[in-house]
């Protein structure tokens, strides 16, 4: 395989890529689709880091990050670290998406110009612009490592953190699992679960 694109991996989902990586690269289930039938998104992470109550990392990282980019954020749950505004400008800039161990605001906006949001919910409530932290740093959101330069795939299952040492091998091993599945009918797929259910069960019970 050549060298993997982002526009490869929007081709798996995070079910397919349960396969390629360990349970600690895939972000709590806190972490989801901020509106319904979110599209997948899949690019490089682009971290940033907001201190408690505020909101001025992500709000530089609009302008810091690059087209197709996800910016990854570490927040808190008490104050919006972005708006309708914010999001607006990321999306015309080329941002793929937000991922925010954070609350958002103006929902209905970003649901209006349909701007992919992964966050823990939202907040009327915005942060101040008074804390600096360097951007690109490691961040933790939704309790995984993340760097810039990881590749991210998020959909309505969930959030996959791929480390780019591993990302040829985890599309792969994504794309097999996906081709496996859409190579066979349900009813085939019953017979195999079936019998691999009662083989388990006959090795447990004897």
């Amino acid at each position: 395989m050549t060298h993997p694109t982002y526009n490869d991996f929007a081709q798996v989902s995070s079910c397919d890529l349960a396969d390629a990586l360990p349970r600690h690269q895939f972000m709590h289930y806190a972490i989801h689709p901020l509106w319904a039938n979110m599209p997948r998104i899949a690019g490089r992470a682009f971290t940033a880091q907001c201190g408690h109550g505020d909101n001025l990392m992500l709000h530089a990282a609009i302008y810091a990050a690059e087209p197709g980019d996800i910016i990854v954020v570490q927040a808190n749950d008490e104050y919006a670290v972005s708006g309708g505004n914010v999001c607006a400008i990321a999306k015309s800039r080329g941002i793929a998406g937000f991922v925010i161990d954070g609350v958002i605001r103006d929902i209905d906006e970003v649901v209006d110009i349909e701007f992919p949001v992964h966050a823990l919910g939202t907040c009327p409530k915005p942060g101040a612009k008074k804390v600096y932290i360097p951007l690109n740093r490691p961040v933790v959101c939704g309790g995984v490592n993340v760097h810039t330069g990881d590749i991210i795939v998020a959909d309505n299952d969930g959030v996959a953190v791929i480390p780019q040492l591993q990302a040829q091998d985890a599309l792969a091993t994504a794309i097999k699992r996906r081709d496996a599945d859409a190579g066979q009918t349900l009813l085939q797929w019953q017979s195999k679960h079936e019998q691999n259910v009662k083989d388990i069960l006959l090795k447990l019970t004897r």
